[in-house]
């Protein structure tokens, strides 16, 4: 073979190569990119839970739903049932025996120091706080205790009239008093509740009546400060959301 052909072929080989190396180069460029992945084991959080023994389950239905236990988780309330009699047993510590204690009516305060509830005496009804029994009325709904626990307020009734009684002082009576409206103020220097005054109702704060409307309705009344609150109202065809500072 002579020089040129030799020439010729080593070019032909140089140019070979390089087609090839180009070529691998844009398959790499081309080729999409396999993502790499690891696979971790989570360790899962234990949780740390810890049983107190109460009592043993020997209870019926209606005392096992009476159960209450204090905000702190640390004392324990229920209904006991016996013949004919009712008492409220306190961190296994059994009440006075009535011929009745109210339905949902038995709460601890929110610092889980104190307890209440209404108990029925003959045909009327008390509240007994911490043991100690209040004045008898017609009917009494739910006790509330404020904030920081040292004051009380509930709804009671004599005849066809409503009243409220907050720490052992009676107020005005009213046609009815709203079902759940009883409220404190966050600071607990205050109390409101909605009052029936013949076909209207208003707001009362610390006594003072408000401004009369046809109804009151929504999450009742909600005390944003201890000197502000709001509610809803209608009054005719119109809804408002009523806001009070005092």
């Amino acid at each position: 073979m002579d020089g040129g052909n030799c020439m010729k072929s080593y070019l032909i080989i140089l140019i070979l190569i390089g087609i090839v190396l180009i070529s691998s180069c844009i398959m790499r460029e081309t080729q999409p990119e396999i993502q790499k992945t690891t696979t971790m084991t989570e360790k899962t959080p234990e949780r740390k839970i810890s049983e107190n023994l109460i009592a043993e389950n020997i209870f019926s239905s209606d005392i096992l739903e009476s159960f209450k236990l204090s905000p702190d988780g640390k004392r324990v309330a229920y209904i006991n049932i016996l013949d004919d009699k009712q008492s409220c047993v306190v961190d296994g510590k059994e009440g006075k025996q009535y011929e009745g204690i109210g339905k949902g009516t038995l709460v601890f305060s929110p610092d889980s120091r104190r307890i209440a509830y209404a108990a029925q005496v003959g045909n009327k009804w008390i509240v007994v706080v911490d043991g100690i029994e209040e004045k008898q009325y017609d009917g009494i709904g739910i006790p509330i205790f404020s904030p920081n626990s040292k004051r009380m307020a509930y709804m009671v009734q004599i005849d066809d009239r409503q009243f409220v009684v907050v720490d052992g002082k009676e107020g005005k009576q009213y046609e009815g008093i709203g079902e759940g409206t009883l409220v404190f103020s966050p600071d607990s220097r205050r109390i409101a509740y909605a009052a029936q005054m013949g076909d209207k109702w208003v707001v009362v704060v610390d006594e003072i009546e408000g401004k009369q409307y046809d109804s009151l309705f929504g999450e009742g009344i909600i005390f944003d400060s201890s000197n502000g609150l709001h509610y809803l109202a209608t009054s005719g065809t119109g809804i408002y959301a009523i806001q009070e500072e005092n």
